[in-house]
C-alpha cells in the first residue's frame, strides 16, 4: 500500500523542471509541461503527504502533458454527504481495469503522481516502525494513478481526486511490506497517460514491481506516524531501535476501593485507558 508520501522539491518551477528533464530524457524530445497556475499556488515541500491533502499530478490533456492540482483520495462510491466518508487512496493494480469503482479512470484518466519518495511501517501494533523508500540514485518517482471528477455532496463544487496504483512488493520493499506504488519508468509516462492515444492494453502491461536496486531504504523517526508533523527532520536516518515507538505499558490494575480510574496511561503514551467517568465497584 501507500498510505503517506513525500515531495520535498524546494519550488513549483523546479518540481516542472525536474519533470521535463526526466521525462525528456527517457522519452525523446522532451515536451513542455503545461503547469496548472492553481497547482503552483498550493505548492510547497511537503514531507508526510496523506490522504486528502492537494498535490499536484500529472495528466494528458488534448495530447499534451498537464500538471494539476488534485485531491488524494477517490471518494467511495456509496458516500452520501462529507461526514463518515471512505476515501481509496489506493486501488491493487490487479483489477483496477475491471473493477467498477476505477473502471472507467483506467480507461480514459489515468494520471502520475510525482513523488520522491514514500514510506511504510513494519513492526507489532502499537510499535511500528516506518521506513522511507526513495530513488537510489536521487531525483523523482513517478507513481501511477487514477483520476476521477468528484462533486462536493455538501457545497456542489467539483474537484479532481486521485488514487495510487499497488503492486507486489519489489524485492527492495519486500522486507519490510507486501505492496508498493506502481513506479513508471520515466519512458514509459506517456504511454501511461495515454498522451499518443488510449492503449489500454499496453498501459495495464505496465503494472509491475519496481526492479531491484530502484529503491534505498532509510528507517525514520517515528514523529511520521502523526500527519500533523511535516518537516524535514522526518527524513533524517535514525536507528532502526529508535525508529520503533515504545509498545504501550499494560494497564494498571483497578483500584479495590473506590475512586476514578485513571483515564490516560501516560507513561505508556496510550489513549484512554477506560471510559471517561468509569469508577470501580466496592
Amino acid at each position: 500500500m501507500c498510505a503517506r508520501f513525500t515531495l520535498a522539491v524546494p519550488d513549483f518551477a523546479a518540481l516542472v523542471a525536474m519533470l521535463e528533464a526526466s521525462l525528456g530524457a527517457g522519452a525523446g524530445p522532451a515536451r513542455a509541461i503545461d503547469a496548472d497556475p492553481k497547482a503552483a499556488a498550493r505548492y510547497r515541500p511537503r514531507y508526510n503527504i496523506a490522504p486528502s491533502t492537494v498535490h499536484p499530478v500529472l495528466r494528458a490533456q488534448d495530447g499534451r502533458r498537464a500538471l494539476v492540482p488534485a485531491t488524494w483520495g477517490f471518494v467511495g462510491r456509496f458516500a452520501r454527504g462529507s461526514a463518515g466518508q471512505t476515501l481509496l487512496a489506493n486501488a491493487r493494480a490487479d483489477g483496477a481495469r475491471t473493477k467498477p469503482t476505477f473502471r472507467e479512470a483506467f480507461a480514459a484518466r489515468r494520471c502520475v503522481v510525482p513523488a520522491d519518495g514514500f514510506y511504510e511501517w513494519t513492526g507489532p501494533k502499537g510499535a511500528r516502525r516506518p521506513t522511507w523508500f526513495h530513488p537510489a540514485g536521487g531525483g523523482l518517482l513517478r507513481m501511477a494513478g487514477l483520476c476521477q471528477p468528484a462533486k462536493d455532496p455538501d457545497t456542489g463544487d467539483v474537484d479532481v481526486r486521485f488514487t495510487i496504483l499497488t503492486t507486489e512488493a519489489s524485492a527492495d520493499v519486500a522486507p519490510v511490506h507486501d505492496r508498493m506504488p506502481v513506479l513508471l519508468d520515466p519512458g514509459d509516462v506517456d504511454l501511461w497517460l495515454g498522451v499518443d492515444g488510449a492503449d489500454v492494453d499496453r498501459a495495464e502491461a505496465l503494472l509491475r514491481p519496481a526492479r531491484p536496486g530502484t529503491l534505498a531504504a532509510r528507517p525514520v523517526s517515528p514523529r511520521v506516524n502523526s500527519v500533523g508533523h511535516d518537516d524535514p527532520a522526518l527524513l533524517e536516518e535514525v536507528a532502526a531501535e529508535a525508529a520503533a515507538p515504545r509498545a504501550p505499558a499494560p494497564k494498571a490494575a483497578a483500584p479495590k476501593t473506590g475512586g476514578t480510574l485513571p483515564l490516560f496511561d501516560l507513561e505508556g503514551g496510550a489513549g484512554p485507558a477506560v471510559p471517561s467517568g468509569r469508577t470501580s465497584r466496592r
